[in-house]
């Protein structure tokens, strides 16, 4: 009882209200489709196909399902906690390496007037600054953040880490369509520390958003204790009858990310310490469907510029939705890779069709 009190009071003079509404939304997503995809004679899967039934976490969104919780605590000030699960639907087992809210796990203190802290589990000013620079966002074979499989891990096109742990962010109050954000990842001596800085502009049919993104390294590399330097820019416009997309990435010192793995070649063994990318699309809305293309085209600088030099990696998709209702949606989408890379991914070529259904 004692303690309950104490709370209450707590509460009452931090909030300066004499009473608070709270509301827990269920929330969450089933994502579904059926591929069939086509890897490059020199991948680890050696030129086979292989046709699946595969969650969109594979290329987004992915399956998930989650709780929002908000308390008006008065004065413009609430009090807000996001725990979102992933799953794979096509198995029921958890993703994000089996944990409980892998997706997602915040809470935060929101004023309409001083911006909103975050502290917990978060997505990456990258994976945000990503979903602005394609037709469909970071869904289906047209996300632009998506890796490709090669030997030694992951190729990615758009140097994509999606989740930081051990975040503390804040976001400022919109001025005018204009916003800044900050973010720092604690290390906690068992991982790197991240920093990033993202700037965003979202007024009428124009979203831009600019993003600074570091790693400070707990083991250093040869005597580099920083890397994944990276800028990334994302951003669309609507004319109305279609929305056009583009983004750029430039990365360096990519000592800890997985363009740094090995990616076997005829000729040797690339190890890439630069990245340059970019890529283009559009969105066309025809009554239900929209229907989107994108390019993307990503350069690896060969970080000992004598094995086998410097090598590009791209992908051009084509892609449409057709929406049910407000909460389904059945998609279809081609990719096929191209550039120097092309014969050493798995994902040389794939189709897929899909369900969607939020709830």
């Amino acid at each position: 009882m004692k303690k309950s009190l104490i709370a209450l009071a707590t509460l009452g003079a931090f909030a300066g209200a004499a009473s608070a509404q709270s509301s827990v939304t269920l929330y969450g997503l089933v994502d579904l489709s059926v591929q069939h995809v086509k890897s490059g004679d020199l991948s680890p899967n050696a030129g086979k196909s292989v046709t699946k039934l595969a969650d969109g976490v594979e290329w987004g969104p992915g399956s998930r399902w989650g709780l929002r919780v908000s308390e008006d605590l008065g004065s413009g000030l609430k009090a807000n906690v996001v725990l979102e699960s992933g799953f794979s639907a096509d198995t029921g087992l958890s993703t994000q390496g089996g944990r409980l809210f892998g997706r997602q796990a915040f809470i935060s203190l929101a004023s309409t007037s001083a911006g909103e802290v975050r502290l917990g589990r978060q997505y990456t000013f990258n994976d945000e600054t990503v979903a602005l620079n394609n037709p469909f966002g970071n869904t289906m074979f047209l996300h632009t953040g998506v890796k490709y499989t090669v030997v030694g891990g992951g190729l990615p096109l758009f140097i994509d880490s999606p989740r930081i742990d051990n975040a503390l962010q804040y976001i400022s109050p919109s001025f005018g369509g204009f916003r800044l954000q900050g973010m720092y990842g604690f290390d906690e001596k068992a991982q790197d520390r991240y920093y990033g800085l993202k700037a965003v502009y979202a007024n009428g049919p124009l979203n831009v958003a600019l993003a600074y993104e570091q790693n400070k390294l707990l083991t250093a590399v040869a005597g580099e204790d920083k890397a994944n330097k990276t800028w990334t820019l994302g951003a669309n416009y609507d004319f109305g009858m279609a929305r056009v997309y583009a983004g750029f990435q430039q990365g360096k010192d990519l000592a800890n990310s997985a363009s740094s793995g090995n990616v076997l070649q005829s000729g040797g063994t690339l190890t890439a310490d630069k990245l340059r990318t970019w890529t283009v699309g559009v969105g066309v809305p025809v009554g239900a469907f929209t229907i989107g293309a994108n390019y993307v085209r990503a350069k690896y600088d060969d970080a000992t510029g004598v094995v086998v030099g410097d090598k590009t990696i791209g992908r051009a998709a084509v892609g449409a939705t057709y929406s049910l209702s407000k909460t389904t949606t059945l998609f279809t989408a081609y990719q096929q890779a191209t550039g120097d890379l092309k014969d050493n991914v798995n994902e040389k070529r794939g189709v897929e069709i899909g369900l969607r259904k939020a709830f």
